[in-house]
Parts: structure tokens; C-alpha cells; sequence
């Protein structure tokens, strides 16, 4: 992964991805008793991991160290043992292209038929 530039529009997205994951988090949780899916987990362990290689190529060393602990502590509130594995998978061959003329042969002047 190439590490990201300051200031670039993928540090801004990875901190509003945060921000905004964080607080529909908070609003679905409002009095309830609610836990992350595994899959939520992830995410954020993704997400701060990520801001933590930045932080971490740009000098930043405590903050890099404190988002990975955040990081770290959701990847094992996940319970994953790694991550997905691929599969190949098969799709069928697209149709050709079939050309269609859409252009009406009845004309607009006669009574329609409707009842």
C-alpha cells in the first residue's frame, strides 16, 4: 500500500470514514444494549490501521502507536483468524451486443385503443 500524503484527499476520507462510521455506531446504539458485528470490527481495525501507517511515515510515532491499539483491540474483538479468503469464481459469457431499433411504426394520430 503506498503511504498517503499530507494532506491528500485519502487522509481526509479515512478520518471521515471514521467520524461517520463512529457516529452511526453511537446513534444505532441510543439506549440500547448493543455490540459490533465481527464485520464492524474489521472495518475499524482497517480504518485506524490505516491512519496509523500514516501517522507513522510522518513522524507522528505516539499518535501512530495509540491508533494502533485501537486498531489492534478491535482486530481482536473480531475474532478473525486473518483475512477472507479469495475464491475464483465463474461468470458466465456476456451476450453480444444486439442492436435494437426503438423507433415506433404506428402512427401518433390515429384513436388509441384504450378503453
Amino acid at each position: 500500500m503506498k503511504p498517503l500524503k499530507p494532506g491528500s484527499a485519502a487522509l481526509w476520507s479515512l478520518q471521515i470514514d471514521l467520524f461517520s462510521a463512529r457516529a452511526l455506531v453511537w446513534i444505532a446504539s441510543v439506549g440500547r444494549d448493543a455490540e459490533l458485528t465481527p464485520q464492524a470490527h474489521i472495518y475499524f481495525f482497517d480504518r485506524y490501521r490505516r491512519l496509523a501507517e500514516y501517522y507513522r511515515a510522518h513522524g507522528r510515532l505516539v499518535r501512530a502507536k495509540r491508533l494502533q491499539a485501537k486498531a489492534n483491540e478491535h482486530y481482536e474483538a473480531s475474532g478473525s483468524d486473518g483475512p477472507p479468503y479469495a475464491a475464483a469464481m465463474a461468470m458466465p459469457r456476456p451476450r453480444r451486443f444486439v442492436r435494437v431499433s426503438a423507433m415506433g411504426t404506428r402512427r401518433m394520430d390515429e384513436p388509441d385503443d384504450a378503453a
